[in-house]
């Protein structure tokens, strides 16, 4: 397996026997079975997507695409004859490129998009390395918005562009920038010339990674601004300007950036990833900072996302110079690969039991990402399906940034079937495999619906979401309509639906400061509920007698 699909795995489990929807494990007699069928059960939980269409073929029935992709044995062997790559030459070729793909590209001089990664060779002279990492990884056929991107980066143009969740955003920019460095590679120690900035932790880890695997092989100097080299930067033990690419989160970077810690001046190339978030309030004055830190004349800038509203991008296009805008689908619709529902539940109890539900009709298979609006809920609802028996874990702000990546390694690899979590996971992080995404709560706004749900259905595979609400969410269910209509999900939801009333500009105000109050989420027997209360009350008492203990040994 490569080393892409190590890196971004996620479970695929089919329902079977010995999984059934209550999640029971194989009895005393089973156990040969289980054995004898560990190997298909490893295997389903390895396979991957095509996510770029490595194996090109035509007129092939859908039993022989499956066989394909399973790459089990078969009775008849089917030969895949080889499409030639698509060539893109003129301007009407290029029209009809755009309008098979949805694509709108605005802005003055647009370069002709790519066909293929071959057109790269023809056009561009790309890397024989760069190229040979591609398609060790059997990335052979670059995606819509590849397509669009990487000629507009290579070109030397300021860029805004917004595709769907899971469509290859991520190599949409490393592609061509790695490109311009091996066609002028960097002097050694002469400062960071790339910059690309994430709002989470994850995702900067996520894109790091898929750096790392697309540079093999160059003399490039990467770096992930990890609590570790932000402290080893601030103590002046190792020196940034050794760095030739940087991905980092903006808080980190910002308090190296007052300290004099890091040097931005020589920066050529800025890319911001999710773009809708890091411009938005809250992030707005920290990105600020950042751009502050540049020669930004100098500075070719990127804005990645999968969501980009009309605020944001005027902002964007203020700090940009003759930018090019390229769109892919609509600037607010989910991918045409997620198959959406909206439940009305009547109230916070409802929705405990539609989950129960879609248990015991064989709709809950795993994986399976749950979303709530906050820590607390995220907590509850984890105790609430554990006591259920389900193999589940969760993730929020609170848990250290080890355990975050160890749930979601052991969340890819398969052992925890289902994931609780608050909008902290909501955007970039590539989970490929899962089958099913639940907003247990109502997303603030269409925009995060949309990084939510884009977890899954990602390259070309099917996904489900399913988003639950009560009376209290009125307000918020429009926006949510409004993205199934765009998506093509109408039959998502029913009629009764659509009269509800539209957010005003003061709902959406209001919204953005305050989240909707909720009853709490609870029906584990009290019994139960007590005892978790006393072993809590016992573990924090255990911790304040050993600080006590360990304050009267140091003052002895």
């Amino acid at each position: 397996m490569d080393i892409f699909r190590v890196l971004s795995r996620g479970a695929s489990l089919r329902k079977s026997k010995q999984y059934s929807a209550d999640f029971s494990l194989p009895t005393q007699g089973e156990l040969s079975t289980e054995t004898r069928k560990e190997k298909t059960l490893q295997h389903e939980i390895d396979k991957e997507t095509d996510f770029f269409h490595t194996k090109r073929s035509t007129n092939i029935e859908p039993q022989d695409q499956h066989q394909l992709a399973t790459d089990e044995p078969a009775n008849v062997v089917t030969e895949v004859p080889e499409v030639p790559p698509l060539q893109i030459s003129t301007e009407e070729d290029a029209a009809t490129f755009r309008k098979i793909n949805k694509s709108k590209v605005s802005g003055n001089d647009i370069p002709m998009p790519i066909g293929s990664f071959e057109d790269l060779i023809s056009r561009y002279d790309i890397n024989k390395k760069l190229l040979d990492n591609l398609l060790r990884s059997e990335f052979v056929e670059p995606t819509p918005i590849q397509c669009e991107s990487v000629p507009a980066i290579l070109n030397e143009r300021d860029l805004i562009a917004c595709a769907p969740t899971g469509s290859g955003k991520t190599l949409a920019y490393l592609i061509p920038l790695l490109q311009k460095f091996t066609a002028t590679p960097p002097v050694k120690n002469s400062g960071i010339k790339c910059l690309i900035i994430s709002p989470t932790n994850e995702l900067a880890t996520q894109i790091f990674q898929n750096l790392d695997i697309l540079s093999r092989g160059f003399n490039l100097k990467l770096g992930i601004l990890s609590k570790q080299l932000a402290n080893k930067l601030t103590e002046k033990s190792v020196n940034s300007d050794k760095h030739d690419i940087l991905v980092a989160t903006p808080l980190r970077l910002i308090g190296l950036i007052k300290s004099e810690s890091i040097n931005l001046s020589k920066v050529q190339n800025l890319v911001v990833d999710e773009a809708d978030k890091l411009f938005e309030q809250g992030f707005l004055q920290q990105t600020d900072t950042i751009l502050a830190s540049l020669n930004s004349k100098n500075v070719q800038k990127t804005m990645f996302s999968a969501t980009i509203p009309s605020g944001v991008e005027e902002i964007c296009q203020a700090i940009m110079i003759d930018p090019l805008r390229v769109i892919i689908g609509h600037k607010e619709a989910a991918s045409n690969t997620i198959d959406q529902k909206l439940i009305f539940t009547g109230n916070e109890e409802g929705k405990l039991l539609a989950i129960r539900q879609l248990i015991q009709d064989g709709e809950f298979k795993p994986s399976i990402i749950i979303f709530l609006q906050s820590i607390i809920r995220a907590k509850s609802l984890f105790h609430e399906l554990l006591y259920d028996k389900l193999n589940v874990d969760v993730i929020h702000a609170e848990r250290t940034p080890k355990q975050r990546e160890e749930v979601i390694k052991r969340f890819k690899n398969g052992d925890i079937w289902v994931l609780i979590t608050t909008d902290v996971l909501a955007r970039g992080v590539d989970f490929k495999g899962v089958n099913l995404v639940i907003n247990y709560d109502v997303p603030q706004s269409a925009q995060a619906y949309v990084h939510r749900i884009g977890r899954t259905g990602r390259g070309g595979k099917q996904g489900k979401a399913i988003t639950f609400f009560t009376k209290e969410d009125n307000k918020l269910v429009k926006p949510i309509i409004n993205v199934m209509k765009q998506s093509g999900c109408e039959s998502g939801y029913s009629e009764w639906m659509e009269n509800i009333d539209k957010l005003t500009k003061k709902d959406k105000q209001l919204l953005k400061k305050n989240q909707i109050t909720r009853k709490g989420i609870s029906t584990v027997p009290k019994v139960v509920s007590h005892k978790r209360k006393q072993k809590q009350q016992m573990i924090e008492a255990s911790k304040r007698r050993k600080h006590m203990e360990t304050e009267e040994a140091a003052s002895e």
